[in-house]
């Protein structure tokens, strides 16, 4: 009898198809306590760094964007000459949640200062320092090369990526990265000359 061809899945197919995937193995047991283990470790080390229980919403979410992480990008770059798999994959939970907790504290400020500003409670110097800083930056600016500050306007007060800048003024991306470091470099020096002035 020739075999027949399957245009859609039968329920004795798809019961057929669970059998076999949830049929329990050593392999398959193996593989799922390691991953297990290396959960347990993702959870340990976020909840490290935020200082929250391990059974946390916020602890779960960190260990679990972890084990994402090492799956899309981690597993070509990790090396097990340099560690192991549990310690990689904790750092990469270390660094999530560390990320976590700058984005939050980031937020609060914004918060904050939003809600400030639409309270009207906002300090009546806040334009007074507006235009301090306005002024200082203008007197840095002034004091430096015109190819420091050509580079520090496109970059810091633009947005420009160094690339871009590089191409815009016909530069190497090197010369150009060079430059911006030199450039803010140069940049804080005289800043801390104005400030012991």
């Amino acid at each position: 009898m020739p075999p027949r061809e399957i245009t859609e899945m039968t329920p004795q197919d798809t019961a057929g198809v669970k059998a076999r995937s949830t049929r329990p193995g050593p392999a398959r047991d193996a593989e799922a306590a390691r991953w297990a283990q290396l959960l347990a470790q993702a959870r340990l080390a976020a909840a490290r760094v935020l200082r929250l229980p391990t059974g946390h919403p916020d602890v779960e979410d960190r260990a679990q964007d972890a084990l994402l992480a090492f799956l899309s990008s981690g597993q070509a770059r990790f090396d097990p000459r340099q560690g192991s798999l549990p310690a990689y994959v904790a750092t990469i939970a270390k660094n999530l949640a560390l990320s976590h907790l700058r984005d939050r504290s980031t937020r609060s400020r914004l918060d904050a200062r939003f809600a400030e500003e639409r309270s009207g409670q906002g300090s009546s110097e806040a334009p007074l320092r507006q235009v301090e800083v306005v002024r200082d930056l203008g007197r840095v600016l002034s004091r430096l090369c015109p190819g420091h500050v050509e580079a520090l306007r496109r970059i810091d007060l633009r947005g420009e990526g160094i690339g871009e800048a590089a191409v815009r003024l016909g530069k190497s991306y090197q010369a150009m990265n060079g430059q911006v470091g030199h450039a803010r470099a140069a940049a804080r020096r005289v800043a801390r000359e104005l400030l012991a002035a």
